[in-house]
């Protein structure tokens, strides 16, 4: 018989836990996760501290990809909706 000790009970109350295991059960939520991070990292680019001398453009290439990524997702959860609720 398996027992889980308490270190391991506890774990499953943390929210970053719960959240975790959410968006690794849904696909669209992962997108909008990604879509979310990749217009973060544009924003640090955006900084005005200097990595490389292309940071507009990456922050820009990085903008856009974020944008489309949630764009898609919800696009897709909308039809989803759509085609659920008929």
């Amino acid at each position: 018989m398996v027992t889980t000790s308490k270190s391991e009970s506890s774990r499953t109350d943390e929210p970053l836990y719960r959240l975790l295991k959410v968006l690794r059960g849904s696909l669209l939520l992962s997108t909008i996760a990604i879509g979310v991070g990749l217009l973060l990292i544009g924003a640090v680019f955006e900084l005005p501290v200097q990595f490389t001398s292309q940071d507009g453009v990456i922050a820009g290439m990085l903008g856009v990809f974020g944008v489309s990524s949630i764009v898609s997702a919800g696009s897709v959860y909308l039809a989803l909706w759509r085609i659920r609720r008929d």
